[in-house]
């Protein structure tokens, strides 16, 4: 694919996001990071300690109530925050262009979260787990598209 200087290429997962800027040109890509974010995501055993709850029917039977999955919920609220930021990047620049880069959980989540404002600015996706790749791991697959 070609990408057009300017154009930000986002790579990301559940627990991390790079922002990438092409500022080559058409013909050759040089992209420099302008952004980008770690979350600290301990499993749920770690982060919640309390026994599962317990309900009762009128019958007189108890049911258990499933865990909740701390883990998930955190990986679900940091791409709905970076879904947030680039709907700001959006809106703060019409003529901004987006690439995206993610693992395919975390591709269906930020489609879901993202306006129609900044899904009409996506030219380009690529599904598959490269957010801790380096920089030029990630030109080439973008140069391989």
């Amino acid at each position: 694919m070609r990408l057009k200087n300017g154009n930000w290429v986002v790579v990301c997962d559940a627990g991390k996001y790079v922002v990438y800027e092409n500022q080559g040109d058409t013909d050759r890509l040089d992209l420099r990071v302008i952004s980008f974010d770690e979350n600290t995501n301990p499993p749920t055993h770690q982060q919640g300690s309390d026994r599962p709850g317990r309900l009762s029917s009128p019958d007189g039977q108890n049911a258990s109530v499933g865990d909740t999955d701390w883990h998930a919920q955190e990986e679900t609220r940091f791409i709905s925050m970076l879904a947030r930021q680039m709907d700001g990047w959006a809106k703060g620049e019409p003529s901004r262009r987006f690439v995206l880069i993610a693992d395919p959980k975390s591709m269906g989540t930020l489609r879901q979260s993202l306006n129609d404002h900044t899904l009409s600015r996506i030219d380009h996706s690529v599904t598959g787990d490269h957010a801790h790749r380096p920089v030029e791991a990630v030109e080439a697959l973008i140069n391989g598209a």
